[in-house]
């Protein structure tokens, strides 16, 4: 068992194609519905991505974490309520997502998701109301991508194993 796979800071952490179409088959294979009912790819677009990377230069960040999330009607009602971002589309009710945040070391432990402030603004406090209407803080995760199979590339080799 590998305890420690991390050894060189995420260069040439690439894999093949053949092994990458074994793990989208696999995960297709792992759900229970329909092909078409659940979210088969996620894009984003570059100026979002580069925004992450400039992100994590600004904040000192030593990484991204990728969370998986699911969209509910509920959810994307509240997102669609913030003042600033692309909308979610309803089609996208019950289809998984992907957050990503900025990451770094906080008190000597590396790998720590980083948020700041993080009541008020939209963010969860039992003692404030949620503020739809107010800006986007610098370390909110970042999400809104358009899903496969509402956004597809049909004739990629991940798609079609």
């Amino acid at each position: 068992m590998i305890k420690n796979p991390r050894a060189k800071d995420g260069v040439d952490n690439t894999i093949p194609v053949d092994i990458a179409k074994k793990m989208t088959a696999a995960f297709r294979e792992s759900q229970k519905a329909e092909k078409g009912t659940f979210t088969e790819a996620a894009w984003f677009p570059a100026k979002q991505i580069a925004q992450l990377a400039e992100k994590v230069a600004k904040f000192d960040g030593d990484g991204v974490r990728i969370y998986f999330g699911r969209y509910t009607r509920e959810i994307i009602e509240a997102i669609n309520k913030l003042e600033y971002g692309d909308k979610i589309p309803d089609s996208y009710v019950e289809m998984n997502t992907l957050l990503l945040v900025v990451t770094k070391v906080i008190d000597g432990k590396p790998k720590t998701d980083y948020f700041v402030d993080k009541a008020g603004h939209g963010h969860h406090s039992k003692l404030l109301k949620h503020g739809y209407g107010d800006p986007p803080l610098p370390t909110d995760p970042d999400n809104r991508s358009d899903l496969c199979p509402v956004v597809c590339d049909d004739g990629s080799e991940l798609m079609n194993p």
